[in-house]
């Protein structure tokens, strides 16, 4: 047999870049956790999975650290099932059988023990869900925080974001843009970044959380394509929002209850309603607002079921 010589690990080229100092991983571990609890027997195999996952997404972010976000059981979810939408918030979900290890999962990787020190830190949203702490974060961090998400929400982040499409990290995108793609079974999808992916999915809902959205636009059925081929060309935010406003007034529709639902929070006591205050609306639409938030759109939260 040929003598072969080891191999001088000094000789070769880098393959992987090193990680990007100061930069943080901000992950939604919801994804994760489904996919691990559905394929694992048991719950350390599971753990293991999910640590794994997050050490990948690390490396493919290039981020020195991380932050995982979970919403458990019984969250809050910031009130949202308190809202009267057109459609019940995720009201499709109901009944739907969940992989029996999912709850111990996300709670056993919140414990001390099973967190990898100096790799990640976990936050458990009881109040609101891991979307809106994500985005807290993506405010507070700017520049320095990378989302990952499997949940296409995130994608309304003005920050920088992991785009599984391009398999890239996307730098901040500020107001953004928005475009369409196809899944592997040939259905379309709504893709790009930042706060113009809101007025997209404000025009064409999101049948992932069972939300409407605008009811119609021009007495048509409002999809992606339309609800695309409608804002794509429109590059300014307020101009933007006063076009989807303008859809919801033309049908007396209350596009609070739809913004509420899909609005992510950037800090604690963010609200869709201040989002909209903080755009230059045209005269009818400060009206229509105005007139809508006095409507009778959600429920008093009755602590005493707590």
């Amino acid at each position: 047999m040929a003598y072969v010589p080891p191999i001088d690990l000094n000789l070769l080229t880098p393959q992987f870049e090193g990680f990007k100092a100061g930069t943080t991983l901000i992950c939604d571990l919801d994804g994760p956790c489904y996919v691990a609890a559905a394929k694992a027997k048991t719950l350390p195999t599971a753990i293991r999975n999910v640590q794994q996952r997050i050490l990948e997404l690390k490396f493919l972010t290039r981020c020195q650290d991380a932050e995982v976000h979970l919403t458990p059981a019984g969250s809050y979810k910031a009130g949202r099932f308190l809202i009267k939408a057109a459609r019940p918030y995720q009201g499709n979900r109901t009944g739907k059988s969940k992989p029996p290890l999912l709850e111990a999962l996300r709670e056993a990787l919140a414990r001390p023990e099973n967190i990898l020190q100096d790799e990640y830190s976990v936050v458990m949203h009881r109040d609101v869900e891991a979307d809106d702490g994500m985005m807290y974060s993506a405010y507070r961090l700017k520049d320095t925080g990378i989302i990952w998400s499997d949940d296409k929400d995130l994608r309304m982040t003005p920050y920088p974001y992991y785009d599984k499409e391009l398999g890239k990290v996307c730098p901040a995108a500020g107001f953004g843009d928005v475009g369409l793609a196809y899944t592997p079974a040939g259905n379309m999808k709504p893709v790009g970044q930042g706060l113009k992916f809101l007025w997209l999915q404000m025009l064409m809902g999101d049948r992932a959380d069972n939300i409407l959205g605008l009811a119609k636009l021009d007495g048509k059925l409002c999809g992606p394509a339309l609800a695309y081929n409608s804002i794509q060309g429109i590059r300014a935010e307020s101009d933007t929002a006063n076009f989807v406003l303008d859809g919801y007034r033309k049908i007396n529709q209350n596009p609070l209850p739809e913004g509420w639902l899909l609005w992510l929070l950037r800090w604690p006591g963010d609200t869709f309603w201040a989002y909209l205050n903080e755009l230059e609306l045209s005269g009818d639409n400060l009206d229509f607002i105005n007139d809508c938030v006095r409507r009778n759109w959600f429920d008093t939260y009755d602590t005493s079921s707590t």
